[in-house]
């Protein structure tokens, strides 16, 4: 039994009187997880035993005043004698905000697309940016697909090249979208050798959306950012992804590669990509191509990754071509006739 459960079983138990006072001294996404924790309670309710538990730790503490009830005070008599007055509130006020930013925009999940559009249409495009950024891909994606095409290519640009806000205007942000969505219906149900951040979150809003939101987005940025999209695309199919191609798919890609050329790029790849590989062609093609691995010994990473590279830029221009399809959210791959 978490926090957020225990303040639901005192909030169902205790009444409005005890939980109207206690909700207002709550963040807005706080209140959305305790009546979360309250409507699952409603379907399935804890047993007789804990609810008598937390009752009587909920008595303790008001008897003792709590292990934590003067934390506050604690942690201003710390950061002061450590930062002085004035920077030890400053540093103290980030620490909080950081410490309630891991998540902040959790309290949107099932919100539908359409109204999370409709609401982030009334917001500075940095804004929704923002929004979009940080509330996960699978929702992004949703929401791009209600905006029209030339919206979602601005949009997605932005989400690319943006900057970071700070952990308190991010906190500001989600505060401000969660109560303006508390009345809404909802459905219930960083590598530092990786890419840019703003870019894995772009590459991975387009894979989580599907065909028509994405049609034409990354036409449309790169007749003015090619580079810009050339990076989108290279984050949204690796070559690692190479296993979740099917043998036929796998089979079709195979039929345009030269057989050096996929030996070097195996060179350095995981036993994963080897095995999906390896599974689409026949014994004796193996036999080759791991022959040929051999013969090619030791060989510069760098070779290795353009190799890899070449291969990536054939597959892309099967996707491009509508010849073959591949969802890296988990669909797989398909030819398409």
């Amino acid at each position: 039994m978490n926090g957020v459960e225990k303040v639901a079983i005192l909030f169902r138990v205790l009444g409005a009187d005890f939980a109207k006072p206690m909700s207002e001294q709550m963040r807005p996404e706080e209140v959305s997880r305790v009546g979360e924790a309250m409507v699952r309670f409603e379907q399935s309710p804890p047993d007789e035993e804990t609810v008598q538990d937390t009752l009587e730790e909920f008595r303790k503490l008001m008897t003792t005043g709590g292990v934590f009830a003067n934390v506050n005070d604690t942690l201003n008599e710390i950061f002061i004698a450590k930062f002085g007055e004035d920077k030890g509130h400053e540093i103290l006020e980030e620490v909080r905000v950081n410490a309630q930013v891991e998540s902040p925009f959790k309290g949107l999940q099932g919100v539908p697309f359409a109204d999370l559009s409709r609401i982030l249409s009334e917001e500075h495009p940095q804004v929704q940016a923002a929004v979009l950024a940080n509330i996960g891909p699978t929702v992004a994606a949703g929401v791009l697909g209600e905006l029209e095409a030339e919206e979602r290519a601005s949009m997605l640009k932005r989400i690319a090249t943006m900057r970071p806000p700070p952990p308190r205007v991010l906190r500001d942000i989600a505060d401000m979208f969660i109560e303006k969505t508390s009345k809404l219906p909802r459905f219930q149900d960083a590598d530092g050798s990786g890419p840019d951040p703003g870019i894995r979150t772009a590459a991975d809003i387009l894979n989580a959306a599907d065909g028509e939101t994405n049609d034409g987005l990354l036409e449309r940025i790169e007749e003015d950012t090619p580079e810009l999209v050339e990076q989108i695309r290279e984050t949204m199919f690796t070559f690692s992804d190479l296993t979740l191609v099917d043998k036929l798919s796998m089979q079709k890609i195979l039929g345009g590669i030269d057989t050096k050329l996929l030996a070097l790029s195996l060179k350095s790849c995981s036993a994963d990509v080897s095995d999906s590989i390896f599974n689409a062609v026949s014994q004796r093609t193996k036999d080759m191509i791991i022959e040929e691995k051999e013969l090619l010994g030791a060989v510069p990473l760098t070779e290795v990754q353009e190799a890899q590279k070449e291969i990536m830029t054939t597959i892309r221009g099967l996707i491009e071509s509508g010849e073959l399809t591949i969802n890296v959210g988990g669909g797989g791959a398909e030819l398409v006739e």
